[in-house]
């Protein structure tokens, strides 16, 4: 009798841990999210926002007033220096803003061509 009771335990214990593994499932697009998000991370490099150039600060305050930026990041890029700022607005919006060590506003670089482009 006891034989048959552990028997009866242990297929169901079996039974129940194979529907465990079967619901879990991995969603592949959040493991290529997670690497690009790690690689546009690695490119800037954290600072203090008093490294900032005065010129980028002073960029800030001339074209955001009243923003203050919570966070600064650097990349050595082609010899030259470039800043990525999240910057908090007066209006309480966050922004991601880069700059040139100039205090000059780029753009994002984009890593594609739009679709227009290739169908020229």
């Amino acid at each position: 009798m006891k034989k048959l009771c552990f028997t009866v335990l242990a297929a169901s214990a079996m039974l129940f841990s194979a529907q465990n593994l079967t619901a879990q499932e991995v969603d592949p697009t959040k493991e290529v999210e997670e690497t690009v998000v790690q690689r546009a991370q690695e490119e800037f490099t954290k600072i203090e926002v008093q490294e900032l150039p005065a010129e980028v600060q002073q960029a800030v305050e001339r074209d955001f007033a009243g923003a203050t930026i919570a966070e600064a990041y650097v990349k050595d890029h082609e010899g030259t220096q470039k800043f990525k700022l999240k910057v908090s607005t007066a209006e309480g919006e966050d922004k991601e803003l880069y700059a040139d060590a100039e205090g000059n506003w780029i753009e994002k670089e984009k890593k594609e061509k739009s679709e227009d482009d290739w169908k020229k």
